[in-house]
């Protein structure tokens, strides 16, 4: 990225309020999931209920949004990308929103196996025993960490 001093286009400033928003709104659906009547996986706000976790990841993305919102209008600097990032990026976004569709349906499991091997294939890695390991090691770790030691159970899927 290079940075330039001055206003940013009215173009740009389009795109990453749009962004923002649509950061916003993820936030925003997962808090109405978490805060739901009646709560799907326990009280929000103790904090040894299932629902504290995502409620707060929920809480810090929808406040994401919000500053991503307001830096798209602060006058200080231009973020430009050179050669390729946005569509990265693009991709990176789309892709960790099919995994947020798709996680009810097809379990955390095999969402998880694919979408992590899948970012770093993105971002440029090509060697297949690295993207092996990404797809095994990872999620075991953050599944077993959550489930095991906090009691946090992931969405299993209609294929387990």
């Amino acid at each position: 990225m290079s940075m330039r001093a001055g206003l940013r286009s009215p173009g740009s400033r389009l795109i990453e309020s749009l962004l923002a928003f649509a950061v916003i709104a993820v936030g925003v659906v997962f808090l109405r999931i978490v805060h739901g009547t009646p709560p799907p996986f326990g009280d929000p706000r103790d904090i040894g209920s299932a629902a504290f976790f995502p409620g707060m990841i929920a809480l810090l993305v929808t406040g994401l949004g919000v500053v991503l919102m307001m830096s798209a209008w602060r006058p200080r600097f231009s973020v430009t990308f050179e050669s390729g990032n946005t569509a990265r990026a693009l991709v990176a976004y789309a892709l960790m929103v099919a995994m947020v569709v798709s996680i009810r349906f097809l379990g955390i499991w095999l969402v998880t196996m694919l979408a992590v091997p899948l970012l770093a294939l993105c971002f440029g890695e090509r060697r297949w025993y690295v993207l092996l390991a990404l797809a095994v090691v990872p999620p075991a770790l953050v599944i077993h960490i959550f489930e095991g030691a906090m009691g946090v159970y992931f969405p299993r899927g209609m294929l387990l």
